[in-house]
């Protein structure tokens, strides 16, 4: 793929719009160059796994009045919680930011549900937001919906936005107990994301596949056995996916793919919404949250 190429995939723009992209670009192609395969592939691991933005840029952000806070300690960082008042055994909702995302950014669909009596809870995910870390990948994503599942379940839903809705389809594969899902401008693919990654980054072949088997040897998890193929079509929970069919960030056609494996799914597609523009709408929230209730 050349450089034009990659600069116009539409994956690759959520590496290539922040400022810091040139310099982070220049640093990992002298690593390439003047480091072995070994060193610049961990070098490439760390960029990938760092969200840009940073947390700080949205950590300072109050939340809502009423909205209770709390921490909880998660391996080497740590899961923020944002819980809305609701009634004594009311059903559990779960939210999840995507990638570079924060809790609050669901606020909009959180307060719809918390009108219709459901107990809401988002989360800010390892590295985002008010949670301690500076780094984190799809599998940790994925590892700390099992743990909430267990603490707040039986969940009524889980709705994920981006990465937050690949991370609840590989997570409801692996045991995740909800009732209904929902995934919001979801990709399907990890393995496809690392590429699109390394593309923008003008990466070689050798280095991202050393840093995709360097991450699945720490994170004891095999990127491929994430993607929406492996476990989706097993699923049998009634399923709602939304995207923009605008989306630059994650096409359309992730959607449509993950439609694909699992048939029962209800389809929303949307028009000049773009990727985050989703989670405010007020059509959307309220199929997400008439969805969810029902």
């Amino acid at each position: 793929m050349t450089d034009a190429t990659a600069l116009a995939a539409p994956a690759a723009r959520s590496f290539t719009a922040h400022r810091l992209y040139p310099m982070l670009r220049a640093g990992l192609r002298t690593a390439e160059t003047l480091a072995p395969v070994s060193v610049a592939a961990r070098v490439a691991a760390r960029v990938f796994c760092t969200p840009v933005p940073t947390k700080l840029a949205t950590r300072h952000l109050p939340p809502p009045a009423g909205v209770a806070v709390e921490s909880l300690p998660f391996e080497d960082a740590s899961l923020t919680l944002y819980r809305w008042f609701a009634a004594p055994q009311a059903p559990v909702v779960l939210l999840t930011h995507g990638w570079g995302g924060w809790a609050l950014q669901m606020s909009a669909l959180a307060e719809a549900l918390a009108a219709r009596g459901l107990a809401v809870v988002a989360v800010d995910q390892p590295a985002h937001g008010r949670s301690a870390g500076w780094r984190s990948n799809l599998a940790q994503f994925t590892r700390a919906l099992g743990y909430l599942g267990g603490r707040l379940g039986p969940l009524r839903a889980v709705v994920g936005h981006s990465a937050g809705g690949a991370a609840v389809t590989a997570a409801l594969a692996r045991g995740l107990a909800a009732e209904r899902w929902v995934a919001i401008a979801a990709p399907t693919d990890p393995v496809q994301v690392t590429r699109d990654y390394a593309a923008a980054f003008g990466l070689r072949e050798a280095t991202r596949e050393a840093m995709v088997r360097h991450l699945e040897a720490r994170e004891a998890m095999v990127f491929e056995q994430l993607a929406a193929r492996h476990g989706a079509d097993r699923l049998r929970q009634p399923a709602l996916l939304v995207h923009d069919r605008g989306d630059t960030v994650v096409p359309v056609v992730e959607s449509l793919k993950l439609q694909a494996l699992v048939p029962q799914a209800e389809l929303m597609l949307t028009e000049g919404l773009g990727h985050r523009r989703l989670l405010k709408d007020p059509e959307v929230v309220r199929r997400v949250a008439a969805f969810v209730a029902a």
